[in-house]
């Protein structure tokens, strides 16, 4: 839960819209802005960052490049991002989705549909801190975003399209459960789970494989690190929150 006002971040290439946000925004926010999307990846390393809204027609580096990048960051592996822009084509709008975006604001934004935001995000992110936690880890963001759809009713659930940056988390942060890829690229569910387990201090956390195949071979490949489950993708929403339920109270 914030302790104070949320601290939000506001990126945009326009300095004039950088300073309009922040006077919409002051009341209700800390607010920090960054000219341009290099700016932005600087700021959220030098302070912690609550809420990030970003425009999306930049030079240089744009909006969906630049949320990228940030999701390539520890410091901003669950950080909500809003998009205010513009641009309302379809093709914006569904790669806003895609990339796992938290709204898409039109400019020109009102001063109190920011604060509405604002407000959603702040009581879901109280409404998180009160259920159980579970890490979903997959290359494919779009994955990510369906098997949230599924679960995000009943549980805080944590996204993740990089094994590296997972096992960041998992060092400070342990979550009730693991739901994990088989086939990433650089570590595969396996060497990521003997790499969870080298953890120093850490405890043991079901864990659910979902793989587009199971075979032989990867339950070999699996023998030592012994999850608790596998699934075959697609999985159905019954039969994963069936399986999330009887595991986390077995």
């Amino acid at each position: 839960m914030y302790s104070s006002q949320p601290k939000v971040l506001v990126v945009d290439d326009d300095p004039y819209e950088l300073e309009l946000m922040h006077k919409y925004l002051d009341p209700v926010a800390e607010v920090t802005t960054a000219l341009g999307g290099q700016r932005a990846l600087e700021c959220v390393q030098q302070q912690p960052v609550d809420i990030i809204f970003l425009d999306v027609n930049m030079p240089v580096m744009n909006g969906f490049k630049t949320l990228e990048q940030l999701r390539n960051l520890k410091e901003c592996i669950n950080v909500p991002v809003v998009f205010v822009t513009g641009q309302n084509d379809r093709y914006s709008v569904m790669n806003s989705l895609y990339m796992g975006s938290d709204g898409y604001l039109l400019k020109p934004v009102k001063k109190e549909v920011l604060h509405q935001k604002i407000e959603e995000l702040v009581t879901k992110k109280k409404l998180q801190e009160n259920k159980k936690t579970i890490l979903a880890i997959d290359d494919d963001m779009a994955y990510l975003k369906t098997i949230n759809s599924y679960l995000q009713d009943n549980y805080n659930v944590v996204i993740i399209n990089s094994a590296k940056l997972a096992l960041d988390y998992l060092i400070k942060n342990t979550p009730d459960l693991i739901i994990l890829d088989y086939q990433m690229p650089l570590y595969n569910g396996a060497s990521f789970l003997n790499m969870v387990n080298r953890i120093p201090g850490s405890a043991p956390i079901p864990v659910i494989i979902l793989s587009g195949t199971i075979d032989r071979a990867a339950l070999k490949e699996f023998s030592t690190s012994n999850p608790d489950c596998f699934l075959v993708k697609p999985v159905t929403k019954e039969t994963l929150l069936g399986k999330i339920h009887q595991l986390l109270n077995s």
